[in-house]
């Protein structure tokens, strides 16, 4: 089967960056060129290019052109999420003490469709995902949210009834199946969202709706083209803070 042309435009540009052709910062063709490159509709090109605009990898300015994203895409960094506690400070960390202050609590367990979370899968919208969630706390104050979902002909015969087995999931899934999802191929996506927008996890965060949080979503794939579970976390921003590092190229 053919390739769609705006695949075929993406995929080339995808190469030419990788080959250096163009560099960050750079700029591309335009909308013209590639038209007559291609042969193509300028719908297609537009498909194409704000494809590649999404994905991070070019940047486009009106009246200016598109050019190549000066970000670490394609570049190897090392990418750290960290916790940030409040009333511990970094020369007296005593991690046994913040251990025994961490807890999950499993707010709910259920069966659900959802045609959103299905795309996110990969699956038929009629598909029924297993909805865990739970709200990670440090002593008294609740500071993350997490949605994790998976679908539900992946988890045949699970008894959910006692929803505090589901504390760990990852451990669970490992008892289970042998083998741990922490080590899995994954794709992560952090974002800033402010207000909050769903009621309820203000509530369960116990902040004000117009409090930013951090909105975390993390597929996890096995194989690895094909997502095993999605999760929306979302973090109270003063508990959480993420340091990427690039080596010299």
């Amino acid at each position: 089967m053919a390739v769609p042309k705006y695949l075929k435009i993406i995929q080339d540009i995808k190469q030419q960056i990788k080959d250096g052709v163009f560099k960050p910062g750079e700029k591309i063709y335009s909308e013209g060129e590639l038209k007559r490159k291609y042969g193509v509709s300028n719908t297609t090109v537009v498909r194409a290019l704000q494809e590649l605009v999404r994905e991070g990898l070019l940047t486009r300015f009106q009246g200016k052109g598109t050019y190549v994203s000066k970000s670490f895409l394609n570049k190897e960094v090392i990418f750290n999420e960290f916790n940030r506690f409040p009333n511990y400070e970094e020369a007296n960390f005593n991690r046994n003490k913040r251990l025994t202050e961490e807890a999950t609590k499993v707010i709910s367990i259920t069966e659900i469709t959802d045609e959103r979370i299905a795309g996110k899968l990969g699956i038929q919208p009629e598909n029924r995902i297993v909805h865990f969630k739970r709200v990670r706390m440090f002593g008294d104050i609740p500071w993350a949210i997490q949605n994790n979902y998976i679908a539900k002909s992946n988890l045949l015969n699970v008894d959910f009834s006692d929803k505090d087995r589901f504390m760990s999931l990852s451990e669970e899934l490992k008892k289970m199946y042998d083998f741990n999802i922490l080590d899995e191929a994954m794709k992560e996506r952090i974002q800033i969202e402010f207000p909050i927008q769903n009621p309820e996890y203000a509530e369960l965060l116990a902040v004000d709706p117009m409090t930013p949080v951090y909105r975390v979503e993390r597929f996890t794939y096995i194989p690895e083209d094909k997502p095993f579970e999605y999760i929306e976390s979302f973090v109270r921003y003063d508990f959480y803070y993420v340091e990427i590092e690039k080596k010299k190229s």
